[in-house]
């Protein structure tokens, strides 16, 4: 089972290209952070095939019988400024190294950071102030579980070494990624390692838009090509850069352009220009023209023809119809002169009244010889012929059918006089039919044409005079050559269709020899265009050849592989038993309001759906400060190391830095009640003093070298890191010394020593000493209670005692001033005023009677 994102992606990158590979070690060893440097490096690598060195991270295989323990460190050589020889010996509890900043803590700690294989790689440097630098020698020493002691002498070519890669490592390199906030209340957690994923998509898909953008300055080096006498397929190719390696042939081989083919496009492109000035679609478009008028000519005689026939017919007809309805009528009328007697015997009202009488006579017995009108007898027979007579005449119909034969020649006559035999002949037209002779006759055909015209104009005429007069015996229209002129007419068109088809057949060999004409100069032209551009396109294939090398590169650029094993681990890693590790750390801390939980939400590229959340009711930026922060990471460290049952040892470089002093002395509590094996680096005094005034039977030891105190509690040593110059850094000594008379008896030791050459030593012991004497003598060993840790309750009886005499405190600033300015910085007064031997004795003399 793995308990770390860096197992997972280790795994994965064994299977990966060089270059990720590369990016995943990397990422794993600088816990996210690989310099610029070393990034430009591996993307060289993808874009250049430049040789990428590949060092596979040895991560360790924790189990819960792996134990070890260190127990002692020396530099021999070759680290900064540290000096020689100095040897670190580890408590198996607690081993703290003390000192101010620049005094030489964090070259230590970057060196057992990278023996033990830390979240992130530490450059180690040489001394830079030495005329020549000494290899880097370090020996480890170690105890295994039920191990006999093993030692290492490690020279800073190799990190993580086997074994010793157990110790988990806190620096400010853990806290980086771990927090980031997602909104107004809550902050994302990315524990064990999970920050690498989103860190190695951001990277690749960086890498993935350098080398489009890369790929894209590439385009912009392609020279401007003149496209316009390329074919279609190949001109798209070039517009859309998308030139396959067929067409690349199809252009390398028309390089060539020779006088031959130039003289060869000059002959053709006359030829074209001779045949687009054979207009034979005009000649067409008039030949069609002469044709339709033609046949509007053919079709308006033959139209005249039938209806002025047509009316002859009808005029006729219409006439005799007239003749024989007035013959009726008058007979009609000899008939019913008996009703001439009776007044008003044509109107309206007597006809309604004779209808009457009709319909009422039709009800009664014909026999009866009775008026219908008046009920009387009639009297005699010329009574009774009366009465029959109003019936008659009722049914007589000649008045009605004569009145028709009329109506129906007015409707002919109007129908006459809309009917247009009037003929306009274009001058054209009337040219071809002046030229038409008619076969067996002086005549032409425009003769003839005007000659019916006019015949159907003036028997148009008659007609109409014959429908006025009612008389149509001696109407005659003279039509006979009507045959003639539509035959003629009818070849006439015949022939203009036959030259409109020879036309048309000419004009499609034309257009034919065209075509083929302008194909032949397209690709004459195109062969030219491409020989003058030679250069041109040689340089476009060049460039386009890298262009596409970084597309496909490219291409194979994703991150899809890397988020679906990022969900893997989240859903792996992040489990309850984390959650309540982690709430139980901050609630031991002092974030027991802090609200932990782990849910489901939609996560961006590198995440996980499954997420580590921080909560709280108000601006999580506003409720973890700085400090808070990495209080909070120190809370998840510890539940890591818990989740994952590791006992080995925990190295710490200035966990603290920033922390309320409580939250400190909490954090100090917690890994004093470890089991693991605690090396921290430290500057921070009430830190320190967590330590000092812890509860229970924890004890300083009294001697670096061994401790021979048999109390159960923790055994803690506390190592004091000084610096004694730009070349003796990392000077250690026992803590527990760090008072003044120890300071002076060291000096008085080196003062005796002839000849006296360790005047820069002597000048910081001293000032040292005077620190000491300001800490014991001045304020009595008393801390004012806003840096206390709590640990410790108020001396009342003892503050009774400070020392705040105006001679004392001024003897001591006088001490302090000199060594500073004498020795310890360089300046006029250390070279023109350097202190003697006799001067630091005087020192000590007055510092001792200070202390007594």
């Amino acid at each position: 089972m793995k308990s770390n994102a860096k197992e997972y992606l280790k795994e994965f990158a064994s299977s990966q290209p060089d270059w990720l590979k590369a990016l995943i070690y990397d990422s794993i060893e600088s816990n996210g952070n690989i310099t610029n440097e070393r990034k430009n490096e591996i993307f060289r690598h993808i874009t250049n095939g430049v040789n990428l060195n590949i060092t596979e991270p040895n991560l360790s295989n924790e189990t819960n019988d792996s134990e070890i323990r260190l127990t002692k460190l020396i530099h021999k050589s070759g680290v900064n400024a540290l000096k020689e020889d100095q040897t670190i010996k580890f408590s198996n509890d607690v081993t703290i190294l003390y000192g101010m900043n620049g005094a030489g803590k964090s070259s230590y700690f970057k060196v057992l950071n990278e023996i033990v294989g830390g979240n992130q790689k530490k450059e180690i440097l040489p001394n830079i102030y030495a005329e020549t630098s000494k290899p880097i020698q370090i020996e480890l020493s170690f105890e295994p579980q039920n191990g006999q002691n093993q030692s290492i002498i490690w020279n800073g070519s190799n990190r993580s070494l086997d074994l010793l890669n157990k110790c988990k490592v806190f620096d400010t390199s853990y806290l980086e990624s771990l927090l980031t906030t997602r909104k107004a209340d809550s902050t994302l957690i990315q524990p064990l390692g999970l920050n690498l994923f989103a860190y190695l998509v951001g990277v690749i898909d960086d890498f993935k838009d350098k080398i489009n953008n890369k790929a894209d300055k590439k385009r912009l080096e392609k020279p401007t090509l003149e496209l316009k006498h390329f074919r279609d397929d190949i001109k798209t190719s070039f517009e859309i850069h998308q030139v396959s390696s067929s067409i690349k042939s199809q252009v390398e081989k028309l390089y060539s352009f020779s006088n031959e083919d130039a003289e060869k496009l000059k002959t053709k492109q006359s030829e074209l220009k001779n045949l687009k000035q054979i207009n034979i679609q005009d000649k067409i478009r008039l030949k069609e023209n002469d044709k339709n008028e033609l046949e509007s000519v053919k079709s308006h005689i033959d139209n005249a023809v039938k209806k002025i026939s047509g009316a002859l017919t009808s005029t006729q007809n219409l006439i005799k119809t007239y003749s024989e309805s007035k013959e009726a009528n008058k007979l009609a009328k000899r008939q019913f002169e008996i009703l001439s007697n009776i007044p008003a015997n044509n109107t309206e009202e007597w006809k309604e009244f004779i209808k009457a009488g009709e319909k009422y006579t039709s009800k009664l017995d014909p026999k009866e010889k009775v008026c219908a009108y008046c009920r009387q007898p009639l009297a005699d027979d010329n009574s009774i012929n009366l009465v029959q007579s109003y019936g008659n005449f009722l049914k007589d119909e000649s008045e009605q059918k004569l009145n028709g034969a009329i109506q129906n020649l007015e409707s002919l006559k109007q129908r006459l006089n809309g009917i247009s035999v009037k003929l306009e002949i274009k001058e054209n037209i009337e040219t071809i039919l002046k030229e038409t002779k008619i076969t067996d006759s002086d005549e032409t055909l425009n003769q003839l044409i005007n000659n019916i015209i006019s015949n159907l104009e003036k028997g148009k005429e008659k007609l109409i005079t014959a429908i006025d007069s009612k008389r149509s015996n001696d109407v005659k229209i003279e039509l006979q050559n009507k045959d003639v002129i539509k035959s003629n007419l009818s070849a006439i068109i015949e022939n203009l269709q036959a030259e409109i088809i020879k036309f048309e057949n000419d004009n499609k060999d034309k257009n034919t020899q065209i075509e083929k004409l302008e194909k032949e100069i397209k690709g004459l032209l195109e062969n030219e265009s491409i020989s003058q551009q030679k250069e041109n396109l040689e340089k476009w294939f060049s460039t386009d050849s890298v262009e596409k090398e970084l597309r496909q590169k490219s291409n194979k650029i994703n991150t899809t592989k890397v988020s679906n094993l990022s969900k893997t681990a989240h859903n792996d890693l992040l489990t309850e038993t984390l959650k309540t590790n982690f709430t139980d750390e901050l609630t031991g801390l002092g974030f027991n309001k802090l609200e932990v939980k782990i849910e489901n939400a939609k996560g961006q590229k590198g995440t996980s759906n499954t997420k580590l959340t921080l909560t709280k009711n108000k601006d999580i930026k506003a409720v973890l400060s700085e400090g808070e922060q990495k209080a909070v990471a120190l809370a998840l460290f510890i539940a890591e190391a818990k989740i994952q049952k590791s006992i080995n040892p925990i190295i710490l470089d200035d966990p603290v830095n920033s922390l309320d002093h409580k939250i400190a002395g909490n954090f100090a509590n917690r890994l004093l009640q470890l089991e693991n094996q605690i090396i921290l680096f430290n500057h921070n005094k009430l830190f320190l003093e967590a330590f000092e005034t812890s509860k229970g039977d924890n004890h300083i030891c009294n001697t670096i070298e061994t401790c021979g105190a048999q109390n159960k509690g923790k055994h803690i040593k506390i190592y004091m890191v000084n610096n004694e110059g730009v070349n003796s850094k990392g000077v250690l000594g026992n803590y527990k010394r760090n008072k003044a008379k120890y300071h002076i008896t060291d000096a008085k030791r080196l003062l005796n020593h002839s000849p006296f050459e360790d005047s820069l030593k002597v000048a910081s012991l001293l000032r040292k000493a005077v620190e000491c004497v300001i800490d014991e003598k001045i304020l009595n060993n008393q801390i004012p209670t806003k840096y206390s840790t709590g640990n410790n309750h108020i001396n009342w009886d003892e503050l009774k005692n400070l020392n705040n005499n105006e001679l004392t405190i001024n003897s001591l600033k006088s001490i302090h001033g000199r060594v500073s300015g004498g020795e310890m910085h360089n300046g006029t007064e250390n070279e023109e005023n350097p202190i003697e031997v006799d001067e630091f004795n005087t020192m000590i003399s007055d510092i001792e009677q200070i202390l007594n």
